[in-house]
């Protein structure tokens, strides 16, 4: 599964189509524990770089996406 991070910006909707088009399983979410679960995550580079990271950090997955990131393979 391929999390798609979703952090209130853009319509990540069109992500999650095209990957499902090319045969991942994809899902929108900002749910921790699927960010962990995942194969791999995609952060879409949407909208203002200021008020996203403000959302990541809202959110709380600043540090699940690092962690994520360090451990998984890239492909």
């Amino acid at each position: 599964m391929i999390a798609i991070i979703d952090y209130g910006m853009g319509n990540l909707r069109s992500v999650q189509k095209g990957l499902e088009h090319v045969g991942f399983n994809a899902v929108v979410t900002r749910d921790v524990s699927e960010i962990d679960a995942a194969r791999g995550v995609v952060l879409p580079g949407v909208g203002a770089f200021s008020a996203c990271m403000e959302n990541l950090g809202k959110f709380g997955l600043i540090e699940p996406i690092q962690k994520t990131g360090r451990r998984k393979k890239r492909f």
